[in-house]
């Protein structure tokens, strides 16, 4: 009855959930677009500074901060798991794991370099770019999806860099 249309269970219910879950996810993806705009800028400011701080030593300081974040969760992690010491903090870490973050490092080395020397509004089109090129690719090579929302997508990437390049 009532009960179960107010849990989601009776007729509307699953609707309104879905549409409060759609909100929620549209909103979130909003927040999240709007940080990392303002964190690509202040990270543009931050590297393009005219100051005595060279960009490996600026890419250091950056690099710290994330530390100071990141360490306190990993020894919070790992302080739950009872069979392991301090010695093995890293324990578990295959092969792959160990490539995967060196390649997280080396990339945002590189974006780091990229926003030296260009703006970061064409650091994000050759990263949007690079997807609609990987959205070919899978389509062509491991027929992936090609979709109207795909397609849609890399057509206003590709006038959006048409668009900036312009004079």
């Amino acid at each position: 009855g009532a009960a179960g249309a107010a849990d989601g269970d009776g007729p509307g219910g699953g609707r309104a959930r879905r549409a409060a879950a759609y909100v929620l996810g549209v909103g979130a993806v909003s927040a999240e677009a709007c940080l990392s705009g303002l964190s690509n800028v202040y990270f543009e400011k931050v590297l393009k500074r005219d100051t005595a701080v060279s960009f490996w030593e600026r890419n250091v300081q950056l690099s710290g901060f994330s530390l100071l974040i990141y360490l306190p969760m990993a020894a919070w992690a790992h302080v739950g798991d009872s069979d392991a010491g301090w010695g093995s903090l890293l324990h578990g870490w295959s092969s792959i794991t160990w490539l995967v973050a060196l390649l997280g490092a080396l990339g945002g080395v590189l974006v780091g370099l990229v926003i030296s020397k260009v703006d970061s509004i064409a650091k994000n089109l050759a990263l949007s770019a690079a997807i609609v090129l990987t959205a070919v690719l899978d389509h062509l090579c491991f027929a992936g999806p090609m979709t109207l929302p795909v397609v849609a997508a890399a057509a206003i990437v590709i006038l959006s860099i048409l668009n900036y390049t312009a004079p």
